[in-house]
């Protein structure tokens, strides 16, 4: 998500497109990675399907490519400031990222200050995912870059330190390369999903942002050619449902990123098109506002999660039952039947998304708005006469 790229608002008489269906996929797949880490006994909580949830972040990538070429790709070409860019995707992302580091920090230091016993035995603060050497680096969304094969700090940010980078590579593919960056990235894209399928693979975690966000840019190539296609009903149907149902079986097959990312570019066009009766159901007001809360339901849901298994831990040891396996650093078990289990991770993923709510109205939303205007001072340098 990283699931940060929904374009920022533009200037007075400077229209971008919207793509409101890719917005609310973004919400579901946030959700479908929030699912992926609340783990159990249960059959829905644990399996094959389960497991490669994981790719959800692929598809982040590759809808960020296909927005972000879609917002800048032409601008930056015709010479749209770099520093002005970097410092609206800055300003978007960074924000609820260190509001969530500093949340990290203040759990750690009264764990530090509390001790470990009784329910938190086994949870030594300043240790595993939360290094405290490894908090600078963390905090500035460089560790993806340094650390490429650790989980630190509000973990999930991994996605978006890789796509900070993305981002000024891509801008500066399109200022050196033009019209031809799209091109460029394609190249990039099914190198990078080579080198992630070989065993001389270095820094997997920038080669999957490369390989999704390189395919998600050539998108933006062919998109005016699917624009103008002619679908009828039952054909924007069949494709929608016939790729919907492609998904769910990569995903149950443990496809690897060579199948599921061309799979992802496909679902990006598609959808990108808003007809069908997929898009319909997208459209509605509650899965719109999903797509809305989507990178704060990315960055919030792995503390809130946290937080439940803790109180979950912390009442079983009151009562004497085994419901859960909690231990620091993404080992969380929920041990309970089926039933209950399903009851209990609706919950989580409820109180994830009023985290999320919470996080975009105090946080995400207002900060954006800063970055706009502080994007606005940053000098802009006119693109040489041709």
């Amino acid at each position: 998500m990283g699931c940060a790229a929904q374009s920022d608002t533009a200037a007075p008489g400077d229209e971008r497109p919207r793509f409101t269906v890719l917005d609310s996929w973004r919400g579901i797949a946030a959700l479908a990675v929030a699912l992926r880490h609340i783990n159990g006994s249960a059959p829905f909580l644990s399996g094959d399907f389960h497991g490669s949830l994981r790719h959800a972040v692929d598809f982040f990538f590759v809808l960020s490519g296909f927005v972000i070429a879609a917002s800048y790709g032409e601008r930056l070409a015709a010479g749209f400031s770099l520093p002005r860019f970097m410092a609206l995707r800055w300003g978007r992302v960074w924000p609820l990222h260190a509001v969530m580091v500093l949340l990290y920090l203040a759990l750690e230091c009264a764990l530090a200050l509390n001790g470990t016993g009784g329910v938190l035995a086994g949870r030594e603060p300043f240790t595993g995912p939360r290094d405290l050497a490894a908090l600078p680096a963390s905090f500035l969304l460089l560790q993806a870059w340094i650390w490429p094969d650790r989980d630190l700090w509000n973990v999930q940010s991994w996605s978006i330190s890789v796509e900070l980078g993305l981002y000024l590579g891509a801008a500066l593919l399109w200022r050196v390369l033009g019209a031809r960056a799209g091109l460029a990235s394609l190249i990039l894209g099914l190198a990078a999903l080579v080198a992630l399928h070989s065993e001389w693979a270095l820094w997997p975690p920038v080669l999957r942002g490369i390989a999704g966000f390189g395919l998600g840019m050539a998108c933006w190539i062919i998109w005016p050619r699917v624009a103008a296609l002619t679908l009828s009903g039952p054909a924007a149907a069949a494709l929608e449902l016939g790729l919907v149902a492609a998904i769910i079986a990569a995903l149950a097959a443990q496809a690897g990123y060579a199948v599921l990312d061309p799979l992802f570019a496909l679902a990006v066009l598609a959808f990108a098109r808003e007809q069908g009766p997929v898009s319909r159901l997208l459209s509605t007001a509650p899965l719109r506002w999903l797509g809305v809360l989507s990178y704060a339901l990315y960055m919030v849901h792995g503390l809130v999660l946290g937080r439940a298994f803790d109180a979950l831990a912390f009442l079983q040891a009151q009562v004497g039952a085994e419901w859960v396996s909690a231990r620091l650093g993404g080992e969380d078990l929920l041990l309970l039947p089926p039933l209950p289990a399903l009851a209990v991770t609706l919950a989580m993923l409820a109180a994830a998304v009023a985290a999320a709510w919470i996080a975009w109205h105090f946080v995400e939303w207002p900060a954006r708005a800063w970055s706009r205007r502080a994007a606005l001072a940053v000098r802009v340098t006119p693109a040489p006469a041709t």
